[in-house]
């Protein structure tokens, strides 16, 4: 029975990576998006004693990690040899985060994360142990995580899984919204708050 369950995970994975089922990739990003967010706050929280939310959005997810995951996926997922995971996987996610943050930054004039005082950093915005973490992160997900999830999504009937795809998209769409509008208040207020600083000290 297990011989009979690994065989239609690896199928399903199969399929996915050579194009047969791109359908299931919503939910499979929603779900990367889901279990990072939770990984990261609950090593956030742990460090900080306190709750911690690592997404910007104020949903539990983080939108970057789900859409490196599928990054990963689309063009590392017909690798099977670890180095050349570990190394390409690197690249991909340090340019994906690099360009996230310099993104981020010129919209919202803010970071959330900076690595300065990190070994071997670009600008603050990517260090060498992040690198050394994605490219492990890749090996896992390309070996051994992707193929599971691939099954769980799978086994779902395509009627729930565009239901659930449906929701999950409208969700975050106004959850983007609502984020969005949220920062630019926040920095409308930060801004008037700078000025009438200014006025006080003239």
């Amino acid at each position: 029975m297990c011989g009979h369950h690994n065989i239609n995970v690896t199928v399903a994975a199969y399929g996915v990576l050579n194009g047969q089922n791109y359908n299931i990739f919503p939910l499979v990003h929603s779900l990367h998006s889901f279990i990072e967010w939770l990984y990261e706050t609950i090593i956030c929280s742990i460090g900080q004693r306190h709750f911690v939310n690592r997404g910007f959005l104020n949903g539990p997810y983080c939108p970057i990690y789900g859409t490196g995951a599928l990054l990963m996926i689309l063009i590392l997922g017909h690798l099977t040899n670890p180095v050349a995971l570990f190394l390409l996987g690197a690249i991909v996610a340090c340019v994906l985060e690099y360009l996230t943050s310099y993104g981020m930054e010129k919209l919202f004039h803010a970071r959330w994360w900076d690595y300065s005082k990190r070994l071997l950093n670009i600008n603050g915005r990517v260090c060498l142990l992040g690198a050394v973490v994605f490219g492990l992160f890749s090996v896992l997900l390309i070996l051994m995580i992707h193929p599971v999830i691939c099954g769980w999504v799978d086994a779902v009937p395509i009627l729930y899984r565009r239901v659930l795809t449906v929701v999950i998209f409208a969700g975050f769409i106004v959850d983007t919204v609502s984020s969005v509008c949220g920062m630019v208040d926040f920095q409308k207020k930060m801004e008037e708050h700078a000025a009438a600083l200014e006025k006080r000290k003239a």
